[in-house]
C-alpha cells in the first residue's frame, strides 16, 4: 500500500474520508502540540491550543489550497490559534486587573465614608443637646425642617436657625481641627 501525500490526504478528507482526516492528525498531531507548547511555554495551555486546532481542522481544512506544504499551513493556523489565545489571556488579566483596582478603590471609598460617618458622629455629639438632635433628625434621618419640627414640637424656622448653628459650630470645630495638625 502506497503512502499518501499530505495533499491526497487533504482532498480524501474534505471529501468526507475519516480515515484521511485521522491520518493527517497522526502525522501532524505532535508538530501542532510542539509549536504550541514552544509559543505559550506551558504544557497545558499547548494541550489545550492543540485539541482547540484538531477540532477546528475538519473546517478549516477546506481553506487549505496547497500551494505551500500542509505543515507550513498547520504552523500558520496553530500559530494564529496561539495568537488570539496570547489576546484573549491577556485581554482577561487586564480585565481582571481592571476589576481588582475597581474593587480596591469602592472598597477605600467604602472605608473612608465609614470613617466621615465616624467623624460626622462625633463633632455632632460634641454639640449640645438641642442642636445634636435637631441635626441626627435632620442629616441622619433625612427628615426636612418641617418634619423635624414636628418631631421636636417646635417652630419649622427655629429648625432652620438649629441648622444654621450646627453648621457654624461643626465648622469652627473642622477649623480648629485642621490647625492642631
Amino acid at each position: 500500500m502506497a503512502i499518501k501525500s499530505d495533499h491526497e490526504l487533504v482532498v480524501q478528507a474534505n471529501a468526507g474520508d475519516a480515515a484521511a482526516f485521522s491520518e493527517i492528525l497522526e502525522r501532524h498531531y505532535d508538530l501542532i502540540y510542539r509549536l504550541a507548547y514552544r509559543i505559550l511555554g506551558n504544557q497545558q495551555d499547548a494541550e489545550d491550543i492543540t485539541q482547540d486546532v484538531c477540532v477546528a481542522l475538519p473546517k478549516k481544512l477546506n481553506l487549505f489550497k496547497g500551494r505551500s506544504k500542509l505543515s507550513t499551513w498547520l504552523y500558520q493556523v496553530t500559530l494564529n490559534f496561539c495568537r488570539d489565545f496570547q489576546r484573549r489571556r491577556v485581554s482577561s488579566q487586564k480585565a481582571y486587573e481592571d476589576y481588582s483596582l475597581v474593587n480596591e478603590i469602592r472598597n477605600d471609598t467604602q472605608a473612608q465614608r465609614k470613617r466621615d460617618v465616624v467623624f460626622a458622629y462625633q463633632m455632632i455629639n460634641t454639640l449640645g443637646d438641642d442642636l445634636r438632635e435637631t441635626a441626627l433628625l435632620v442629616v441622619a434621618e433625612g427628615l426636612n425642617h418641617a418634619e423635624a419640627a414636628e418631631v421636636l414640637d417646635i417652630k419649622e424656622s427655629t429648625v432652620s436657625w438649629r441648622m444654621l448653628k450646627v453648621r457654624e459650630n461643626l465648622s469652627a470645630l473642622v477649623q480648629r481641627g485642621a490647625g492642631a495638625l
